[in-house]
C-alpha cells in the first residue's frame, strides 16, 4: 500500500495525528510523511527581530518557501506582501510567474530560478503526495516552460543564496549578502536576511524607499 493511499484513508477516517502515525507504523513500519498543516506561526519576538534588521530586507518562509512575515525593507524591494495572496507570496511561484521578479533578477534570473527550484524540490521530499505540493507542481509545469524543462533535473539545494545583485525599478542597482537560518522556536521556519553591501549605496537607497513608502501610506490615510 502506498503512502498516498494511507494518507487518503487517514483523511477519510479523520484520524488524529497519533492515530495516523500508528496507522503508518502498522502498514509500512515507518513514520508518515509530513503534512503541510498545521501552519507555523510567527511570534511577536520574531516579528520584532525582522523589524530590527532594517535597512536589511528580512523575512520568514515556511516549508513551502512561502513568505509569512516580513519587514518594511523587504516590502520596499520585493513588493507589498500584505496585498498579495498566499500563492503570490510563494517564492517559487513568484520566481516563475512574476515579470517583476524576473526584472529584479535581470542578469541572474536563470541562476536564481534554478536555486529556488532546487530548494523547492528539497522541501518537496518531505511532503511527497501532499495535495498542495502536487497542485503547485502541476500548475507550474503547465504555465512555465522553464519550470517544465528544469523540474525533472532532480537537483536539490539546502544552502543559502549568498551574494545577490538586483535591479530595482526606482532605486536602481542594489547589492546584498544573504544569510539564512532556522528559527529556534519553530524549526519549520527559516529566517532570511539580505545584508546591504556598500556597493551602489544600497543601504541608503533602501532607507529612502522605506521613507517614500511610509509617506505614500500617510497620504492614502489622509485621503480616506
Amino acid at each position: 500500500m502506498s503512502t498516498q493511499v494511507l494518507d487518503n484513508i487517514a483523511r477519510a477516517l479523520r484520524l488524529s495525528a497519533n492515530d495516523r502515525r500508528h496507522l503508518f507504523h502498522l502498514a509500512l513500519r515507518q513514520e508518515p510523511l509530513e503534512s503541510r498543516t498545521p501552519q507555523p506561526t510567527v511570534s511577536p519576538a520574531l516579528r520584532r527581530f525582522l523589524d530590527m534588521q532594517e535597512p536589511a530586507p528580512a523575512f520568514v518562509v515556511d516549508p513551502t518557501i512561502t513568505v509569512i512575515a516580513w519587514n518594511k525593507a523587504a516590502a520596499a524591494i520585493y513588493g507589498d506582501y500584505a496585498a498579495m495572496s498566499e500563492l503570490e507570496r510563494n517564492s517559487v511561484w513568484r520566481t516563475f510567474t512574476s515579470p517583476y521578479i524576473r526584472e529584479l533578477q535581470r542578469e541572474g534570473w536563470e541562476e536564481h530560478a534554478k536555486r529556488q527550484l532546487a530548494r523547492f524540490r528539497a522541501g518537496y521530499g518531505r511532503f511527497v503526495g501532499d495535495p498542495w505540493w502536487t497542485e503547485r507542481i502541476r500548475e507550474l509545469t503547465r504555465i512555465s516552460p522553464e519550470f517544465r524543462q528544469w523540474w525533472p533535473d532532480q537537483n536539490v539545494l539546502y544552502s543559502p543564496e549568498g551574494r545577490k545583485l538586483i535591479y530595482h525599478p526606482v532605486a536602481g542597482k542594489l547589492a546584498f549578502e544573504n544569510v539564512s537560518f532556522q528559527a529556534s522556536e519553530s524549526p519549520d521556519l527559516q529566517i532570511k536576511v539580505s545584508t546591504p553591501l556598500a556597493e551602489y549605496d544600497t543601504a541608503n537607497k533602501i532607507r529612502r524607499l522605506i521613507a517614500e513608502q511610509v509617506a505614500a501610506a500617510g497620504r492614502v490615510n489622509r485621503q480616506a
